[in-house]
């Protein structure tokens, strides 16, 4: 048996760690790792090699994920050792997984309870098709756009698949920055991101208290911000920042409640993603600027903006990047292709 029990990198739990330890070092481990490929991939594999390439980690992470409930995976593995020739063998093995198991989604039981809090809150929300629809394709990497089946599925279970999968709001963050460009509709779907990240960042906040901030959360735009209070409208550079970074903002309800969703330094940090040079944040500015509602207005905000950035641009920039691209180097692979239909 191939003795890697863990991703690169990955940090987990003791408890998922002894969990997979004992499956692994268990004398029928061949017959359970059998029995789990078939459970996950409904298809019988013989060939011991191709069993051996796989990792322990990856194949419990791929159970959890089919069967998010302990309920769900003891009633599918129960019908799929039905299906078998030596049922009454694999009726034996099936008993092992499950009291091995069980320990691994007693633990997940108290973060799907925390979830399921913030799980209310999204269900109410006008968008909570949007916010299952992007949940899913984080948490699985498919697209669903079946509303009876995005009915039907929890959305307390599809937080603590994400909160399982991006451990930190660090990780979390950036990792659905890159998911959303993969997508047709990138600034709708970016707002849906900030709904999501709104709901959880109080849970991961209980999480993570005393660890070390995100190199993003660092960078200091008190002075940026003092030199925007001082000189301009806030309210106004904020409808013109939103208008750079996501969509041209139309003065409609939605999108009043939308900009609701960003902080003035949330959307300076993302603006500085957008171009590379503080000469290309003033044209980008112009031209956002151009296109609203009493240009003028605007207009006279892009020097204010510019001046208060220019000074700091590229080192700001540099150090964001920085984070974003450590934190989301999981999710760098992710297909560029995938385009799903929405």
């Amino acid at each position: 048996m191939r003795e890697s029990i863990t991703p690169i990198g990955a940090t987990l739990p003791s408890a998922i760690l002894n969990v997979i330890g004992e499956l692994q070092h268990n004398p029928n481990a061949v017959r359970i790792q059998k029995l789990l490929f078939y459970l996950c991939r409904d298809q019988w594999e013989g060939d011991c090699t191709r069993l051996d390439a796989l990792s322990w980690y990856s194949l419990i992470e791929e159970v959890r994920q089919a069967y998010p409930t302990f309920a769900q995976l003891r009633s599918r593995l129960t019908y799929q050792i039905g299906t078998l020739n030596k049922s009454a063998e694999y009726a034996l093995i099936g008993q092992i997984i499950l009291s091995i198991l069980e320990r691994a989604y007693a633990q997940d039981a108290t973060t799907i309870v925390t979830a399921s809090t913030r799980a209310t809150t999204l269900d109410q929300d006008v968008n909570i098709s949007r916010i299952k629809k992007l949940l899913i394709y984080t948490c699985r990497r498919y697209w669903e756009a079946n509303s009876c089946v995005i009915d039907q599925v929890s959305t307390a279970e599809l937080l603590n698949e994400l909160m399982q999968r991006y451990p930190t709001l660090e990780d979390l963050r950036p990792g659905l920055s890159t998911i959303v460009k993969t997508l047709n509709k990138p600034a709708e779907y970016s707002l849906v991101a900030e709904i999501i990240l709104r709901e959880v960042e109080p849970f991961y906040g209980k999480k993570n208290s005393g660890s070390e901030p995100a190199q993003a959360e660092r960078i200091d735009l008190f002075d940026v911000r003092r030199e925007i209070l001082k000189y301009t409208n806030p309210l106004k550079a904020k409808i013109l920042l939103f208008s750079a970074v996501y969509y041209v903002f139309e003065f409609c309800p939605q999108d009043w409640s939308n900009l609701k969703l960003y902080s003035l330094d949330g959307l300076l940090r993302t603006s500085l993603t957008q171009v590379e040079t503080i000469d290309e944040f003033q044209q980008l500015l112009i031209h956002k600027a151009s296109q609203l509602k009493e240009p003028e207005t605007y207009l006279e905000i892009v020097p204010v903006l510019t001046r208060s950035l220019k000074s700091s641009y590229y080192t700001l920039r540099q150090t964001l990047l920085v984070s974003l691209r450590a934190s989301s180097v999981a999710d760098a692979t992710l297909a560029s292709s995938t385009q799903p239909s929405l």
